[in-house]
């Protein structure tokens, strides 16, 4: 089977993102941990509560690409049940027949996705990581689980370690408001304590210039203030 990284979101789903990226050969490793256990398919999914927007996810996987685009056409992520859990969940998932909407299991077995296995890992914020591990033929029995489940939970730590902090990197990115090379330059003058007047001589433009570029600003992060403005776009990665 081909592995496919795509790189962009699928224009009608854009809470969830399909990455490629630097972490290419890594994963390709971690598909081979997952066959070595016995299971086909991978994939790495992290989940980022957004106030006002629901939920927002990245994801790779050597899932078929048809699969992917299918998945996301028909807005599967709202009702995977393997997300749900992992919302309020660490405990490991073992995949059931009853377990997924009627709709979802008809299209995951058509692909080859009738038995997995998903282990979710949580932050303080509430954000969580994911692995899915999944094949097509044999259920995953009692003796076997208890056989590789130090393997399967060690890999599952093994890829969160390295891939979660640059997936929440990558969807913050994504989710910012779009800020302008000059109103970036303006912001960290702002955060090194720089005045309009400051910001005006560093730059080389009249003081309501740049008290509008620093308007512009607030009003792009909806932030209350020029110092609000900054804490956000540290908090957002959008400035050291």
């Amino acid at each position: 089977m081909t592995d496919h990284y795509p790189t962009t979101p699928h224009r009608e789903s854009p809470h969830l993102l399909l990455v490629h990226n630097a972490h290419r050969n890594f994963f390709r490793g971690v598909v081979l941990g997952a066959r070595s256990l016995g299971f086909e398919h991978c994939g790495y999914l992290i989940g980022v509560p957004v106030r006002g927007a629901g939920w927002r996810f990245v994801m790779t996987s050597n899932f078929p690409r048809s699969w992917q685009e299918h998945y996301l056409r028909q807005g599967y992520q709202a009702i995977d049940p393997t997300i749900e859990h992992a919302k309020t969940n660490v405990l490991p998932l073992t995949w059931s027949s009853a377990l997924f909407d009627p709709a979802l299991a008809r299209d995951a077995r058509e692909i080859g996705f009738n038995h997995g296995w998903t282990q979710p890992l949580r932050d303080t914020n509430g954000k969580f990581g994911v692995l899915t591990l999944a094949r097509s033929q044999g259920a995953i029995s009692t003796d076997e689980l208890e056989a590789k489940l130090p393997m399967m939970q060690w890999l599952a730590q093994v890829v969160h370690a390295r891939l979660f902090r640059p997936f929440l990197a990558r969807q913050r990115n994504e989710c910012s408001p779009r800020l302008s090379e000059r109103e970036i330059e303006v912001l960290r003058l702002a955060s090194e304590g720089g005045t309009a007047g400051d910001i005006a001589a560093l730059t080389g433009v009249g003081e309501r210039t740049a008290n509008f570029h620093i308007g512009n600003i607030i009003t792009k992060l909806g932030a209350t203030n020029k110092t609000h403005a900054v804490t956000l776009a540290m908090r957002l990665g959008l400035i050291d």
